[in-house]
């Protein structure tokens, strides 16, 4: 009678879900990126009886950090998050997210040396890690390769410096009056609020945002005002709309009314699924450097939990960057794949027969740089933006524009 009642027991264990963890999981993937990480969440809930993960889409990233900061307040926050890279410091400072060395110590069937290098210095705050690497992504050049062939240019051989970017822009421009808007724009290098497009080209042009340990900003060196003094004259020719905030301008080069621009590889499986021409992927154009900015996010698990919670949040992680997965995710989207097994697969080589676009940002890794990091990140991207586009708007010139925004910044970093 015993066994038969725990018999009982058990199967109503198994078809109830009770026993199981649940694990609350934040994410910022929305639109086309949505459905990819629902998948990969519904076949890990499919794949095991003892962890059930509930994906919950919370805004933005910056929008992640505004609810994360107070749900944690009040004890109601997610078991596990994704965070964006830059902002990691935000949470590792007060204690918020759990420090990961133990449980790599721990754990054979995964190690640091699995990441990518690159990827892998992302998620490290003061020599520990707090996250897993996840959709990582690059900025490059995209183009159509359409406009290209009209102007005469090979669709092939895409500009490799600000000199042969501007060239082409001038080629691929269509006006049909000298004094009138164009019809075609031949670039679109508009910045949002995240700052994104803008730094690798202080980078490009051998100039820095930070000091080293982030206690000072000199993006107001010669090598950073000349590059917001060239970044101002592509609107100032007319190379670049001058009038569309940048969400506009992504509408318009869809649209096959902007023949060029930098944007995130996350982005690539959507354009090419709702673009009616021929997209070009490329690495960014350089000038004295050769440099790209990762983005993107990482996966971490919040501090405080139970053991069995942090244990069932532990499988999760270790699942969703899993060769496997890690590969299924960027062929979904154009996130890049975390780990040095998949960059050396069969199956990323199939990957690229498939869809050729997507081995471009692959490429960029070697030269890519990690966003900056800070406590107040989102606070001093935010000056950042603002002086650039007083500048794109003709209000201030680019010299007083950095020096005044220089001077609101260093009072954040110290």
């Amino acid at each position: 009678m015993k066994k038969y009642i725990a018999s009982v027991f058990l199967l109503l264990l198994v078809f109830t879900g009770i026993g199981k963890v649940t694990l609350t999981f934040w994410h910022s993937m929305s639109d086309y990126q949505k459905p990819i990480i629902d998948r990969l969440v519904n076949d890990f809930n499919r794949s095991q009886n003892e962890i059930t993960v509930k994906a919950i889409f919370q805004g933005s990233y910056d929008d992640t950090v505004t609810k994360l900061k107070a749900a944690l307040l009040t004890g109601k926050g997610p078991d596990v998050s994704m965070i964006n890279i830059e902002h990691l410091q935000i949470f590792t400072k007060d204690g918020s997210l759990l420090d990961l060395t133990e449980l790599l110590a721990n754990d054979p069937a995964i190690s640091p040396e699995d990441f990518v290098d690159n990827f892998w210095t992302t998620i490290i705050r003061d020599g520990k890690p707090y996250a897993l690497p996840f959709n990582i992504s690059a900025l490059m050049l995209f183009y159509n390769k359409d406009h290209f062939r009209a102007a005469g240019l090979d669709p092939d051989k895409p500009p490799r410096t600000w000199e042969e970017m501007e060239e082409y822009a001038r080629k691929l421009t269509i006006k049909k009056a000298s004094d009138s808007r164009p019809s075609q724009y031949g670039l679109l290098w508009g910045v949002d609020a995240m700052f994104y497009q803008f730094e690798p080209l202080v980078w490009q042009n051998g100039g820095e945002i930070f000091n080293e340990d982030m206690t000072e900003c000199v993006i107001n060196s010669a090598e950073g005002i000349e590059a917001l003094e060239r970044w101002q004259s592509w609107f100032l020719e007319g190379l670049s709309p001058i009038d569309l905030t940048i969400d506009e301008g992504i509408q318009s080069f869809t649209m096959g009314k902007i023949s060029m621009g930098p944007m995130t590889s996350g982005g690539i499986r959507y354009a090419l699924e709702n673009i009616p021409w021929d997209l070009g992927v490329a690495p960014l154009p350089q000038n004295k450097q050769r440099t790209t900015t990762l983005g993107g996010a990482s996966l971490s698990i919040m501090s405080g939990l139970s053991e069995e919670k942090v244990k069932a949040a532990w499988t999760f992680l270790k699942w969703m960057v899993s060769e496997k997965n890690t590969l299924f995710w960027y062929e979904g989207t154009g996130y890049m794949p975390v780990k040095k097994s998949a960059m050396e697969s069969l199956e990323i080589q199939l990957i690229w027969q498939r869809f050729p676009q997507l081995k471009a940002p692959i490429e960029s890794i070697e030269f890519a740089r990690p966003r900056p990091v800070h406590t107040n990140i989102i606070e001093i991207r935010n000056i950042l933006y603002d002086s650039i586009e007083q500048v794109r708007k003709g209000v201030t010139e680019p010299e007083k524009a950095f020096n005044e925004a220089v001077e609101k910044v260093n009072g954040l970093l110290k």
